[in-house]
């Protein structure tokens, strides 16, 4: 009986062990937007200690591609991003949208002076006469051109300001809660939201972990869903000063809405949890 509780005992001290008490992640101890901010909601409850090994990096200087690799070599433990087949391939994906929708609303970001350049435009063929830019390794640039609309692309997130404003393209679609910090972010170049149109397109913004971590991602599929449960996910979404700009500034419901195809969309999308999800069409706020 002793050699069994203990034994007993050794397993469960192991399962314990089993999951992180560290995890390493982008971003600074102080960000606020609202992935790290979940993040480290969860980490503060479950008594797991963040790190930032990319303190001294301003998030939009972090390539894609190095986070990835940084992934894959153990520097950091998770990231995030917008989903598609290949990266849940590559990855373990949280299937948790982080932004609850948003992200796949997209709005354009255009000079200040064609805030109404989409005005006469009532087709997507109509908007297919124009040039969007977009990351040369982003899902949604495989989203765009898949509906025939003609994409500018560059590998830098911070070389599309400068080629918006330069007239590369004609709009920079963002997710509904990015482009207004984007603005004030790049306030030399006089940018503005373009105010009639928006495409919109099933593309969940999820964290990942490394494929050889199962536990991890099981760890945060948890930690996520109990907040989820308790509210506090909701409510820290609503709290968010983007999510709070998008829902205020976007004027949703005065835009033409052009429907398109996601391709690289999953299978596992969770399209029956209608708790993740929020559409500024139906309701405007909580």
């Amino acid at each position: 009986m002793r050699l069994f509780l203990f034994t007993l005992f050794c397993c469960l001290l192991i399962s314990s062990h089993a999951y992180s008490q560290t995890i390493a992640m982008p971003g600074t101890v102080d960000e606020s937007s609202l992935p790290p901010t979940l993040l480290k909601e969860v980490m503060k409850r479950a008594g797991i200690t963040p790190s930032f090994p990319y303190s001294n990096i301003k998030g939009g200087d972090l390539s894609f591609n190095r986070m990835k690799q940084d992934i894959i070599s153990g520097k950091i433990d998770v990231f995030w991003t917008m989903t598609s087949r290949e990266l849940e391939q590559e990855f373990n994906a949280i299937y948790i949208p982080i932004f609850r929708g948003l992200l796949g609303m997209r709005i354009p970001l255009v000079k200040q002076e064609n805030v109404n350049m989409f005005a006469d435009i009532n087709s997507l063929s109509e908007l297919q006469e124009f040039k969007a830019g977009s990351g040369k390794t982003w899902s949604d640039t495989k989203i765009l051109e898949h509906n025939g609309l003609p994409v500018v692309k560059t590998l830098k997130y911070q070389n599309l300001f400068p080629m918006l404003e330069g007239e590369r393209f004609d709009y920079f679609p963002r997710g509904l809660h990015e482009p207004w910090q984007e603005i004030i972010d790049h306030k030399e170049l006089n940018l503005a939201v373009e105010k009639n149109v928006m495409l919109r397109y099933t593309a969940p913004n999820y964290f990942f972990v490394a494929k050889d971590n199962p536990q991890l991602a099981k760890q945060l599929t948890i930690l996520l869903n109990e907040l989820i449960s308790s509210g506090d996910f909701v409510e820290l979404f609503f709290q968010d000063n983007e999510v709070k700009n998008a829902i205020n500034k976007a004027n949703v419901k005065n835009r033409i809405v052009f429907e398109i195809d996601n391709p690289t969309l999953s299978e596992n999308t969770p399209l029956n949890r209608k708790e993740l999800w929020f559409d500024p069409l139906e309701v405007q706020g909580k």
